[in-house]
């Protein structure tokens, strides 16, 4: 029986939104968002099996988000989002995120951009 991921990547969807309406940048922005929405409760309701697939699908969603045509503080959210779910999750050794070379080629200009607009925690995510 398939998994039905559309909840998951709703949630993320909500929570990158209300951090892009506030125009928000850092990743203590994030992380306040992150904790007032209880978004590590997200693991709480994870299929018992596949949880590779699991994560996978819920870092691509995150990466979804980082298109160039998006807005600098929806793709910050996205990375901020992505970091998140990698440091949360109750996996150990935790399950690694897996990038295209297009998604490595998107993940290079929001740094440039977000350097461009003195955001220096893009890096030290990165």
């Amino acid at each position: 029986m398939a998994v039905d991921f559309s909840p998951f990547k709703q949630d993320i969807d909500e929570l990158i939104q209300a951090f892009a309406e506030d125009t928000l940048t850092t990743l203590s922005d994030m992380k306040r968002l992150w904790l007032e929405r209880k978004f590590s409760y997200i693991f709480e309701a994870r299929p018992s099996t596949n949880l590779a697939l699991f994560m996978q699908t819920l870092y691509n969603h995150s990466i979804s988000h980082m298109d160039i045509n998006n807005s600098l503080s929806r793709r910050l959210g996205a990375l901020y989002c992505l970091y998140c779910l990698y440091e949360t999750q109750p996996f150990k050794p935790p399950l690694k995120i897996y990038l295209s070379l297009g998604e490595l080629q998107r993940l290079k200009a929001l740094v440039v951009d977000a350097k461009s607009q003195r955001i220096k925690v893009v890096s030290a995510v990165l």
